[in-house]
């Protein structure tokens, strides 16, 4: 169809935009129901989309209809999250609306920050660099949007993935102190539900921890002996009281046999948490030769069942 412009008459391909969008807002609100967990199935997320695509005729066709202004397009969204999404309540639906947007902006703002930086000229002037913005107000083309909008919206659930894989460790992190031979250390663990490592003699729980704790207790060279192939040496060479501390613990890791684990009879482990503090009275911490973590966000690996035995184990 042709339409009237300030610069004179122009073609636009109707059926194509109104495609476009359509598979636009499915994927919108796909990634929508990604994050909220809302309750939908494919059928209602093609609703949703088709109805979202529906305000582009409107747009073109009657730019000054009341659902092309801002008003408009806010009870409209409304109606695309109810097509899209099975009420459960008021709360709910809002925050789905709040994503649905955030989604949209992300997405956007990517496609723009792309567009833009692609367009940048660089200009070096008696010595200054000069950026110079040739893409602000230039129409993104039909290329760019097909291929950058895919790209973008992969990158955006992506990093959502990422914050939610986050938000949900974090959420399992304790401030953690440790005590052994009149020496102690507050560092962050995590509890680890796939831990079930006890002690077969004496039933007593098995906590890790990696390198950066055990190197205030002992020096660097220690350390290794009792995570390597010099376990025994290293054991041997160590000073009262820490010798006596020493349990051989039997594991199998994945992938591997059974192996013997340096573990030491430390005084105590307090978890601080929320509910109060959960002291752990002769506890059994187990050497690792590597980090817990590649972010450092933890350093030790708290047993489970040290929950369970309730604030003094």
């Amino acid at each position: 169809m042709f339409i009237n412009t300030d610069e004179g008459w122009g073609r636009i391909y109707l059926d194509a935009v109104w495609a476009l969008n359509f598979l636009m807002d499915g994927m919108i609100l796909y990634l929508t129901q990604g994050i909220t967990r809302a309750k939908t199935s494919n059928l209602r997320i093609l609703l949703g989309a088709f109805v979202a695509s529906c305000i582009v005729p409107v747009t073109v066709l009657m730019p000054d209809f009341w659902m092309a202004t801002i008003t408009g397009k806010f009870f409209y969204s409304l109606l695309i999250i109810a097509a899209a999404f099975t009420f459960v309540s008021i709360r709910t639906a809002f925050i789905q609306w709040l994503t649905f947007y955030f989604v949209t902006f992300a997405i956007g703002g990517t496609l723009v920050g792309i567009h833009f930086f692609l367009n940048n000229q660089v200009q070096i002037n008696q010595g200054e660099i000069i950026t110079l913005s040739t893409g602000f107000g230039d129409p993104f083309s039909w290329i760019f949007v097909c291929i950058g909008f895919p790209l973008s919206w992969l990158f955006t659930k992506w990093r959502m993935e990422h914050v939610q894989a986050h938000r949900l460790k974090t959420e399992d992190l304790y401030r953690v102190k440790i005590e052994f031979n009149g020496n102690s250390i507050v560092c962050t663990g995590l509890v680890d539900s796939g831990n079930h490592l006890i002690d077969p003699i004496s039933k007593k729980m098995v906590f890790l921890a990696d390198c950066h704790v055990w190197r205030n207790f002992f020096n660097n060279d220690m350390v290794t002996k009792l995570t390597g192939e010099e376990q025994m040496e290293g054991i041997e060479n160590l000073e009262e009281p820490y010798r006596s501390a020493v349990r051989l613990i039997p594991y199998q890791g994945a992938g591997t046999g059974g192996q013997l684990m340096v573990t030491f009879v430390v005084d105590h482990i307090t978890v601080y948490t929320s509910d109060g503090d959960l002291v752990v009275k002769k506890p059994l911490l187990g050497v690792q030769a590597h980090d817990l973590t590649v972010d450092q966000m933890y350093h030790i690996l708290i047993h489970p069942h040290a929950a369970i035995k309730g604030i003094s184990a």
